[in-house]
């Protein structure tokens, strides 16, 4: 089945309901922005590891619905059905908006655009999804329909902006760690399962003398679990929690401890557990391990106690 129809050659196409219309209608400048936002979304969409944005594509569905919905008259009651299936999607952008917030400084000036990839097309997206929503309100003058998703792209449009700027607050932070990080040098020596399994005997041990099931863990200098010790009696989150921390002292290359100081706001590495897909986990009980000539080769993570007492038995041996 060929593609071209050649119906708008001579520069009118129809909406769904049949009724022929010029290509220039407000109509279908509207529809015309729409789709490109939603192309604008896909390139966002592709940007994202799989599964992690879920929440872009769900958009798409509903752009997709709101240019389907104004393409069917040209003029149009207000449906309070549709309106209300509106307000519930304006509801869950708010709440998208309002949980990136609580992780954001504030924003107190003028932003300039290209920061990072992900936050210039999140831009590019929103400048479309600005210009749809100024279409829309053209054609609202006659169109119900239209007049319903109102509300929707103008929050889209905020949705869009915000989490371009916390792709921008990400990168700066990515940035800030790398640059107070020291470079591992060439040759560093590796941590061996026997070292490793070594440790973790000590470690636990130690806790059994003072009645702490715990959970200790020791990852290589990638931050890569080499081996797990799971004491009887301990809680399952302290598995995660321990080789989140194991984790974290490795990559920040610093005892988790110290770390807690420097995610608190206004702190160099504010807002960095919010960034490492749950990764990292800056509070005390990991510690990073150094070989003889002090190069950091792995860390041990330990939860099962407060934080201090982690910290303590974390901290105990060395290699």
């Amino acid at each position: 089945m060929s593609i071209y129809t050649k119906t708008g050659d001579k520069g009118k196409t129809m909406i769904q309901n049949g009724s022929p219309i010029p290509k220039h209608h407000p109509i279908i400048q509207a529809m015309a922005a729409l789709d490109e936002l939603n192309a604008h979304l896909g390139m966002v969409k592709s940007l994202y590891p799989t599964g992690q944005a879920d929440d872009i594509e769900k958009i798409q569905k509903t752009v997709m619905s709101v240019l389907s919905l104004i393409s069917t008259a040209e003029k149009s009651p207000l449906n309070t059905a549709i309106d209300t299936i509106f307000e519930d999607e304006v509801t869950a952008l708010e709440s998208q908006i309002d949980a990136i917030n609580t992780i954001l400084p504030p924003i107190t000036s003028f932003v300039t655009y290209g920061a990072s990839p992900k936050s210039a097309v999140l831009d590019l997206a929103r400048a479309v999804a600005r210009r749809a929503e100024t279409k829309l309100s053209e054609i609202a003058e006659t169109s119900g329909y239209a007049r319903a998703t109102l509300s929707y792209m103008n929050r889209l449009s905020d949705l869009l902006y915000i989490k371009a700027r916390y792709e921008d607050f990400e990168q700066a932070v990515v940035q800030a760690v790398k640059s107070a990080l020291p470079p591992t040098p060439p040759g560093t020596n590796k941590l061996t399962l026997t070292q490793a399994k070594h440790l973790l005997e000590n470690i636990e041990h130690k806790a059994k003398d003072k009645n702490l099931p715990i959970v200790a863990a020791c990852v290589n200098a990638e931050g890569n679990p080499i081996a797990i010790h799971v004491m009887d009696g301990a809680l399952l989150i302290s598995y995660e929690a321990a080789l989140a921390k194991a984790y974290t002292a490795a990559a920040l290359k610093m005892p988790t401890a110290d770390l807690h100081k420097l995610v608190q706001p206004g702190q160099q590495f504010y807002g960095l557990e919010a960034i490492g897909d749950g990764k990292i986990l800056p509070i005390g009980g990991g510690v990073p391990l150094q070989d003889p000539d002090g190069h950091i080769i792995g860390a041990i993570g330990v939860s099962g106690g407060t934080a201090e007492q982690d910290h303590e038995l974390a901290s105990l041996y060395t290699i």
